[in-house]
């Protein structure tokens, strides 16, 4: 369901007593409105909205599931709790017939401002895949 349009408080609305305090009122009520009214009109995003990073990383894993080279990516937010990664595409880069053999799924470790992949499930092994992570912050 999409929101009915948004009506702006206009001072010339109400009595002449109350217009001055509507004008006042206007200026805050009617900014803050607007932008609330935008962005429960699918305007919200999650790079630039929710507690998170975005991220696209390149990997390789080998048969137990452990990245062939260092994976580490910063969080963009100092100082914010990893709560956990999410992959949202998978994309193999060496064959696009192959595709990831279960869900991946990511698990790793935070240090301070970075975080360490572990393991990845699901990807074939020794094909290069680019990775889209969220990873949600708190």
């Amino acid at each position: 369901m999409r929101l009915p349009s948004f009506k702006r408080l206009v001072e010339q609305d109400f009595d002449k007593d109350n217009q001055g305090l509507i004008r006042t009122l206007a200026g805050v009520l009617n900014y803050g409105i607007e932008v609330l009214y935008q962005a429960l009109n699918r305007n919200v995003s999650i790079r630039d909205n929710i507690k998170c990073t975005v991220k696209d990383i390149t990997v390789i894993v080998d048969s137990t599931g452990t990245p062939t080279q260092n994976n580490t990516f910063l969080v963009d937010i100092p100082n914010s709790r990893v709560e956990g990664v999410t992959v949202i595409s998978a994309v193999n880069q060496t064959n696009s017939n192959h595709y990831p053999t279960s869900g991946v799924f990511i698990s790793g470790v935070q240090n301070t401002n970075s975080y360490l992949i572990s393991k990845i499930t699901g990807l074939q092994t020794g094909e290069t895949y680019t990775l889209r992570l969220i990873c949600w912050l708190s």
